[in-house]
């Protein structure tokens, strides 16, 4: 009797889950989960630790001012390594005569479980941005800045081992927009709160972006003796990107923490009930607060979790938990 009572309760727990996939697969080919995330990510904004940096930069002939915001959230971490505030990620934010620039970079977590500071390199990286940009002679792109740095932060030796993205952002003062994005960060240009620029993201694969590593000459030489290989991109593999900016328009750059939870649709309303960004600095704090809620809710249908999907053809919902940084510039 017992085993007869047990093996309805199973019968019946299978149907139930049989019936929930169907009804999953069912409401995400119908499109639900995308109309979905619209809804969620019109709520409220929960609270969330974070750090913040606001500023006025510049003014071109053309009258042209940048103003610039930052807000960060670190992911919680049982076993933390990184020393910087900002988890794996960083940022810089830097203007001399050549105009603003600005930048964020992803530190690549997996060296963390090998015991290294997997937020060394992108802070090493953002602090030697910021200064050549501040020191810049002429107007160097993006692309040339970001060689510069990348090749101090090997010279210096500070870093050991480590890999990051990175995508770099110069404002002219006369409006001219020029990027350089290596790897999964992401740069985008809304107007009158819609999407009118974006960078594409560098990966070899699903979830392995594009990077710029620093890999210790033996542990190079076991790789090759393995068969292993390291990912070792160069600052000449980033893709460069030029755009004219008018007065109203909002530049951000964000690391996947966001991009891997939210779509540009969702940061156009965001955008659009936020006034434009009116109050860039606390619109820019709510932003990151809101998507750090959002990668922490099991139920919401991340832009990962979709990825997920396409990849494996299984269902997948949910957040995708990760350090968050965006730095906003308003074209006023």
């Amino acid at each position: 009797m017992f085993v007869g009572v047990g093996a309805g309760r199973l019968g019946r727990g299978m149907l139930v889950a049989v019936i929930a996939v169907m009804c999953h697969l069912i409401l995400t080919q119908a499109g639900f989960y995308q109309s979905a995330a619209r809804r969620f990510f019109t709520r409220q904004a929960g609270t969330a630790s974070y750090g913040a940096y606001a500023g006025w930069h510049g003014q071109g002939s053309d009258g042209l001012t940048y103003q610039t915001a930052v807000a960060f959230n670190a992911k919680e971490r049982q076993d933390k390594k990184e020393s910087s505030v900002t988890g794996e990620d960083n940022y810089f934010v830097g203007s001399g005569s050549s105009g603003l620039y600005v930048g964020v970079a992803d530190g690549v977590g997996g060296w963390a479980a090998h015991g290294y500071d997997s937020s060394a390199i992108s802070r090493e990286l953002c602090a030697s941005l910021q200064e050549y940009a501040e020191r810049a002679l002429g107007s160097p792109g993006p692309k040339e800045l970001l060689r510069q740095a990348y090749g101090k932060v090997r010279k210096d030796g500070i870093v050991k081992v480590g890999g990051t993205t990175a995508v770099v952002a110069q404002l002219r003062p006369g409006g001219q927009l020029r990027v350089a994005n290596l790897g999964d960060s992401w740069c985008g240009v809304f107007r009158e709160s819609k999407l009118v620029f974006e960078t594409a993201v560098q990966t070899l694969a699903f979830n392995t972006p594009y990077q710029l590593s620093i890999i210790p000459e033996h542990m190079l030489a076991e790789a090759a003796r393995t068969g292993r290989s390291y990912i070792l991109n160069t600052p000449e593999d980033a893709d460069e990107y030029e755009f004219m900016l008018q007065r109203g328009d909002i530049v951000m750059l964000a690391t996947d923490g966001v991009t891997d939870n939210v779509a540009p649709e969702d940061i156009e309303m965001f955008i659009r009930d936020h006034g434009n960004m009116k109050d860039l600095q606390a619109a820019t704090e709510e932003l990151v607060s809101e998507v750090a809620r959002l990668s922490k809710d099991p139920n919401f249908p991340s832009i990962f979790a979709q990825e997920l999907q396409k990849l494996t053809g299984e269902p997948h919902i949910g957040g995708k938990v990760d350090d968050i940084t965006v730095v906003m510039v308003k074209v006023d």
